[in-house]
């Protein structure tokens, strides 16, 4: 025979609150002490005491269609020769690398790679890439344009002194009009 109970009962609820408020609090210290360097409470999330855009590859605008494609990364914190943009396949790869430095903290080593799919239609060769002055690094592409503003366009006949193959084999092998023997 199963026994059921009645959750719903003043005297289960009663029973419940009882035991939550009587229960001993628990107190967790911790090694670290309050007001020093590592102490937790003293530290912030990094988007509060760092602007976006700090330096460390963060992508400050990316813009992708059928025919472009264009991103922009802070990367003020790296020097040019800390940096490499490269395609492998159909992704613009964006690698920086420094190693130890002493910043106002103590010391950092950055490093990261970040990958940007492209579209389809852009080819390999068409991706550029600019650093500016200030860090910022841009890399952008756009797919050919197709010929479609319906201007004629000349294409060149060049004369080649020998002749090719086919023409020759051709001629050698070509039909007599005249229906048989014709001397002269």
């Amino acid at each position: 025979m199963a026994t059921s109970y009645n959750r719903t009962s003043s005297y289960n609820r009663t029973y419940e609150k009882r035991i939550i408020e009587e229960t001993p609090t628990t107190r967790i210290e911790s090694p670290l002490r309050i007001g020093s360097p590592l102490h937790l409470a003293s530290m912030q999330p990094p988007s509060l005491t760092t602007p976006l855009g700090s330096g460390s590859g963060f992508v400050t605008s990316q813009h992708s269609s059928e025919d472009s494609f264009y991103a922009q990364l802070d990367v003020s914190q790296f020097k040019p020769e800390d940096l490499k943009v490269s395609v492998v396949g159909q992704f613009v790869v964006v690698e920086a690398h420094h190693g130890e430095r002493e910043d106002e903290l103590g010391f950092i080593e950055r490093h990261f790679i970040r990958k940007f799919r492209l579209p389809p239609s852009i080819r390999a060769e068409a991706v550029t890439s600019n650093l500016s002055a200030d860090g910022q690094l841009s890399v952008s592409a756009t797919a050919p344009k197709a010929r479609t503003d319906g201007t004629a366009r000349t294409v060149p006949i060049t004369l080649i002194s020998t002749p090719s193959k086919t023409e020759s084999v051709s001629s050698q092998q070509a039909p007599s009009t005249s229906g048989g023997d014709f001397t002269s």
